[in-house]
């Protein structure tokens, strides 16, 4: 029976959302990573290596409704924060993105549970009353995929065998073939398509597109409506910092504030690896791509001679970890809103957590958990 209801109410999951951190519920809800093979219209998802995997939650399997998620399956949808969570069939299916990540997810993790309002195809959803609850999991909102969600208001197909795993077939067109059917007319060789993973912020999603030559900033709110480019500068890769879209174009750094509407210049003469750049109040943490090196906004070196691993944003503080570099003498550095560097560390770390100022990490060197204040 265990296995009968694991696999007749599957789970869908969310968005990626912007301006909910206050409308969820405090973690303390365990989630694992499905055992079982997964394919939606016959792309096999890699849970392993991927930034949004399945879950498996009260022996319910949750899967991320992100951008590109939802559009691969035929779904859209919306965020505002007057109206919550908006999802809708589309008819229509996009591209597949797996989110790659460098890092192998562990077995399980803690989640949290929204109580922002959710809507699906016009009905409310009492996410309070409902067996299966819609999760939060590393900013993106998960639901079960019950019968009603999957078969009545989706239309899709899936089955489940001990051999194929989990298969979901969406009863959906591509967005190309949509476009033939209403317009009676083949694609011109001026059409965009996506190239870049989608960012959603303040109701919109912000993508990069491609007609096979030039590539350009997109913003639009719905598939296929009120797209516009945003700027004239030829953009293949952007990443999100806050309400800044950061973006290279010929050896110089820029952002977009999705704000202010506005294309911003923040570092000349420099060239970002992989991505890998953070903005916190008074300075600009980056990755230089001819070295691997840790830089400040006015090019200072932060840490001679080790390459960085990690670099990201915890809790009003930047958090960098370096690889074991023969010249690297930190392997963690960690840096507040003011610029001051309020914490180093030569040992090898990882699991690291800042909350209410304190930090804490797993010592790789010692094999021991230390917790650390950080002075404000």
């Amino acid at each position: 029976m265990k296995k009968i209801k694991r696999f007749t109410t599957l789970a869908i999951a969310g968005v990626l959302l912007s301006g909910f951190a206050r409308q969820v519920s405090a973690q303390g809800n365990t989630v694992t990573l499905p055992t079982f093979d997964v394919t939606l219209n016959g792309q096999k998802v890699e849970n392993e290596y991927s930034e949004y995997p399945l879950i498996v939650y009260k022996d319910i399997t949750y899967f991320p409704m992100t951008y590109n998620t939802t559009r691969f399956l035929g779904v859209e949808t919306n965020w505002s924060d007057t109206e919550g969570l908006d999802i809708k069939k589309t008819g229509v299916t996009g591209e597949f993105d797996d989110y790659k990540s460098e890092t192998k997810n562990v077995e399980s993790y803690e989640v949290s549970i929204p109580t922002f309002k959710i809507t699906v195809n016009g009905k409310v959803i009492d996410n309070s009353k409902e067996e299966y609850p819609l999760l939060v999991f590393r900013d993106v909102t998960y639901f079960p995929m019950t019968w009603r969600f999957s078969v009545d208001e989706f239309g899709w197909d899936y089955n489940y065998t001990e051999g194929a795993g989990l298969v979901i077939k969406s009863t959906v067109k591509k967005a190309e073939e949509k476009k033939v059917e209403e317009k009676k007319e083949t694609k011109t060789e001026d059409e965009y398509k996506d190239h870049s993973k989608a960012v959603f912020y303040n109701g919109y999603y912000y993508v990069v597109k491609t007609n096979g030559k030039d590539y350009r900033l997109f913003k639009e709110n719905l598939v296929g409506q009120e797209s516009k480019t945003v700027s004239d500068k030829e953009i293949k890769d952007i990443v999100q910092d806050g309400n800044k879209l950061y973006f290279q174009a010929d050896n110089t750094v820029y952002y977009y504030d999705m704000d202010k509407a506005e294309v911003k210049t923040e570092l000349s003469n420099a060239t970002v690896k992989d991505g890998k750049i953070v903005s916190l109040e008074k300075d600009i943490y980056w990755v230089n791509a001819k070295d691997g090196e840790l830089y400040s906004k006015d090019s200072k070196k932060l840490n001679e001679g080790a390459t960085v691993n990690t670099l990201e944003k915890k809790d009003n503080y930047v958090v960098v970890t370096f690889n074991d570099d023969k010249d690297a003498k930190y392997k963690l550095l960690v840096f507040d809103k003011e610029g001051k560097e309020v914490y180093k560390l030569e040992d090898p770390v990882e699991d690291i957590k800042i909350k209410d100022n304190e930090l804490t990490f797993l010592n790789k060197k010692t094999d021991k958990t230390q917790s650390i204040k950080l002075d404000r």
